[in-house]
């Protein structure tokens, strides 16, 4: 089994890898560099250059993004790790509704992190948990709304985190606004990234949510951008580890279209696949 650490050094794990390969150095390194060369990368007493290091993960065909994820604390501030540990503990919160954690880790993110977005994120999350939307003080509002000010926010991870978070908050109009903007530059030119898709797909499927909750699906433009949101999601999520998307999108439709049935099967199906605490968060 391929262990899952994230704090490996890049020569850590390439050794990594090549074990799981079943190969020897000589094989690991064959046609891109020399064999004393890597092993004195393995062991640490050398860098390699990335042309070479992108070289070998396509070789081998080892996906970046686990190789990222499994160097990635290494090579991060401790400042960072501690704040997507506080990220990781609120999202997980989140998904089981449990609204004292969803609190205790808004409080140690303003407490804890310099990153002005992630405070906005957990004092608004932490809001909508407790029905205390209206208690956000304007200022917090317009703050967030400066962001998407910027012409790049569409590339932005922190940022498309930031509106996934905060869509409860938006005025429905400007919301909806950005939402097409987003779609539709995605829809003129194909997310090459499955990272990036799946960043926007979370966006995709938090909409019609938020759309659910404030009943503004109601209108026939509303209805058909939903549908237009869900469409896009059906069409392109695709890979096996994404199918959670597919799913939500399926039982949005059903809960826009009040279909019992069809709903009470989802969550069925769902929970012998041991997704209770997921489908915990969503809406009924």
């Amino acid at each position: 089994m391929i262990k899952k650490e994230s704090n490996l050094k890049i020569g850590e794990a390439l050794r990594e890898v090549r074990f799981n390969l079943g190969l020897s150095q000589a094989k690991m390194c064959e046609g891109i560099v020399q064999r004393p060369f890597y092993a004195l990368v393995e062991s640490g007493k050398s860098g390699i250059r990335a042309e070479s290091l992108i070289m070998l993960l396509i070789k081998h065909e080892v996906d970046i993004n686990y190789f990222y994820n499994l160097v990635m604390d290494s090579y991060v501030r401790s400042e960072a790790q501690i704040d997507r540990m506080l990220q990781n503990k609120m999202e997980y919160a989140v998904n089981s509704k449990n609204i004292k954690s969803i609190n205790y880790y808004k409080n140690k993110i303003i407490r804890s992190s310099s990153d002005e977005i992630l405070k906005l994120r957990a004092q608004v999350t932490a809001a909508y948990f407790n029905n205390q939307l209206d208690d956000i003080n304007d200022e917090i509002c317009q703050k967030i709304y400066k962001e998407f000010d910027k012409e790049n926010w569409i590339k932005s991870p922190a940022l498309l985190r930031l509106l996934a978070n905060t869509m409860p908050l938006w005025k429905h109009e400007i919301l909806s606004s950005r939402i097409k903007h987003l779609l539709h530059t995605v829809q003129r030119k194909k997310v090459e990234s499955e990272l990036m898709l799946e960043r926007y797909v979370r966006i995709f499927e938090n909409y019609p949510v938020t759309c659910y909750d404030q009943k503004k699906y109601k209108s026939a433009e509303d209805a058909c951008f939903i549908k237009e949101i869900i469409d896009y999601i059906l069409n392109n999520v695709t890979s096996f580890h994404f199918m959670i998307y597919r799913f939500h999108a399926y039982y949005m439709l059903a809960l826009f279209e009040n279909d019992q049935q069809e709903l009470a099967n989802i969550q069925k199906i769902l929970r012998e696949y041991g997704y209770e605490d997921i489908i915990g968060s969503w809406p009924t």
